[in-house]
């Protein structure tokens, strides 16, 4: 169990290029601990009765203390439909310095755009960036980065693979899924997304009665680490990209949330068929 505290301020945030383009500050102080709970319970073979129930906590680590901090510049000119953008562009490009017990630099390059060839038809592009560069990037201690969740590459859940796709031979590693992971990821998506009922003639405005959105996608992205490097940056690179393609439906709930369902079909998954992934998200990307 990995417990933390988080506190954190906007030193400053304002307009100091356009209304549309802004540069951001932010420092704050991170605490996390590492504990492990040992809950003992044991039962009388003649009763049934619980004769034993003790609970243990016990430390796995020294508790980590470090101060963040970000600059990032932002440029924002896109309109949000009522499940995701429409149309327009954004991009954040973004260092964040953390020092302390643990010294690395995470490094954001997000950039997404936003085209509407016809009244109600989006195609959405976006290429991202993300990684921790420094001594302590790749520190044991910080959980790895992960490409398949929803928001990045659909298709690669964690909990949708089986022993079946890991190593015949019993070794514990499982190569197919411990490439999704590591200290640096490129992630890139395209969507064409339209609502759900105007092509059928259901409905004669943008949305309908119900604003439900259909999206067609094609996801890629890669993870690595600074000694194991991608393929194709590296001769002796064992990581590879992996690939989906599928379609989604995103759906407002009541103005408060976005229900997104994706049916993807990873194409790095020998012998994989469809997955379904269901997610509560911001309105894609």
């Amino acid at each position: 169990e990995i417990t933390s505290g988080d506190w954190s301020s906007d030193v400053c945030s304002s307009d100091l290029l356009s209304r549309a383009q802004r540069v951001e500050f932010q420092g704050g102080l991170s605490q996390i601990s590492f504990e492990q709970e040992i809950r003992t319970q044991a039962y009388s073979l003649n009763t049934g009765n619980r004769i034993l129930d003790e609970n243990e906590t016990l430390s796995l680590g020294e508790t980590l203390t470090m101060g963040t901090s970000s600059a990032a510049l932002v440029f924002d000119t896109s309109s949000l439909g009522p499940t995701s953008p429409v149309q327009g562009q954004r991009y954040r490009f973004e260092a964040s310095p953390t020092f302390g017990d643990i010294n690395f630099t995470g490094v954001l390059l997000d950039y997404r755009r936003y085209f509407m060839p016809a009244p109600f038809y989006t195609l959405a592009t976006r290429v991202m960036h993300y990684g921790r560069y420094g001594r302590s990037g790749e520190d044991s201690r910080l959980y790895p980065l992960f490409i398949g969740y929803p928001t990045l590459v659909r298709g690669y859940d964690s909990g949708s693979f089986s022993p079946s796709e890991c190593r015949p031979d019993g070794v514990s590693d499982c190569p197919v899924y411990d490439q999704l992971m590591g200290s640096r990821m490129l992630v890139a998506n395209v969507e064409f997304r339209f609502p759900l009922l105007r092509p059928f003639g259901a409905s004669s405005g943008m949305y309908g009665p119900v604003p439900v959105e259909l999206g067609l996608f094609a996801d890629a992205g890669a993870a690595w680490e600074q000694n194991d490097p991608l393929r194709i940056l590296g001769e002796n690179g064992r990581r590879e990209p992996v690939a989906s393609i599928g379609a989604t439906l995103r759906a407002n709930l009541l103005g408060f949330l976005v229900a997104q369902a994706d049916f993807a079909h990873p194409l790095n998954r020998p012998g994989k068929g469809f997955v379904f992934q269901f997610s509560l998200s911001p309105g894609g990307f």
